[in-house]
């Protein structure tokens, strides 16, 4: 059975994240009454072109990037740096791309891939920041192969990937990694999370049409080592896996699974 997107729309929204709400405020200039009616005119517009449920769910302005452990030593990287680049993979709004240009890391560091070219253009109407802020972006799918994949190889010191993975099945994951491996070179560090499970393994995916591979801390591991033999490349893999509100918000879903949970991960190329 196939799932609405309609469920994903959520309808009464009295806030959004606190660090969010600072950064619209503070970065944005908006004021305090403006932040939800202009973050949910920006979201009615994003979910109409995606119907996705982090958009409905309100999820796509949070920080995620710097909620990680990894963060810290991320921006100490690339400020220290002029020469270090940053990918964020799936970046959508781009708002983790913003956080990182507000706390010292200069533009022309920063680059964004997205699937949906007009996530990055509605951005700048999110936050307001058109004549400050102009980044590297580009608008591609992983799995194409016919892409041109030549602008982003071998380039990045710093990776993001958050709420990505686990959209697709092992081979699925498996091909994505492999093309995200052939964006670093040795010493690049992958920082991010996705949706996983206490014991691993293929479970429906969101839409009703076919499974997603949630990692455990344990296949996680397994999974690197494969992308390594695939791409003659060694991974150092670090993992955390709680539970959160993202998933607890949708335990009563048809994909649900008691052990479900987030995969928090560093992933370092160190060969």
């Amino acid at each position: 059975m196939k799932h609405e997107s309609s469920q994903w729309l959520q309808t009464e929204v009295q806030d959004i994240d606190p660090k969010s709400r600072q950064l619209l405020e503070t970065y944005s200039g908006l004021s305090p009454d403006e932040v939800v009616p202009h973050v949910l005119t920006i979201r009615d517009k994003a979910f109409a072109l995606y119907p996705w449920p982090c958009i409905g769910q309100m999820r796509f302005v949070r920080l995620s990037l710097a909620s990680y452990p990894s963060y810290a030593g991320a921006l100490e990287r690339l400020r220290s740096n002029p020469d270090a680049r940053f990918l964020d993979i799936g970046c959508c709004f781009g708002q983790d791309i913003r956080k990182l240009f507000i706390d010292g890391v200069k533009p022309q560091q920063l680059v964004g891939l997205d699937l949906v070219s007009e996530f990055n253009t509605l951005s700048y109407d999110l936050f307001r920041d058109a004549p400050k802020l102009s980044f590297e972006f580009h608008a591609r799918d992983l799995h194409d192969d016919d892409a041109d994949w030549s602008p982003l190889q071998e380039r990045f010191d710093v990776l993001h990937l958050t709420s990505l993975l686990h959209i697709w099945n092992w081979e699925g994951q498996l091909k994505a990694a492999q093309r995200i491996a052939s964006f670093t070179k040795p010493g690049s560090t992958l920082i991010g999370s996705s949706l996983g499970s206490g014991v691993g393994g293929e479970f429906p995916n969101l839409e009703g049409t076919g499974t997603n591979f949630r990692q455990s801390e344990e296949t996680f591991q397994k999974f690197w080592l494969e992308v390594g033999e695939k791409t003659n490349t060694k991974w150092d893999v670090k993992t955390i896996f709680k539970a959160m509100d993202s998933t607890r918000m949708n335990m009563n879903q048809n994909w649900a699974e008691p052990n479900m949970g987030i995969l928090i991960f560093e992933v370092s190329r160190v060969a």
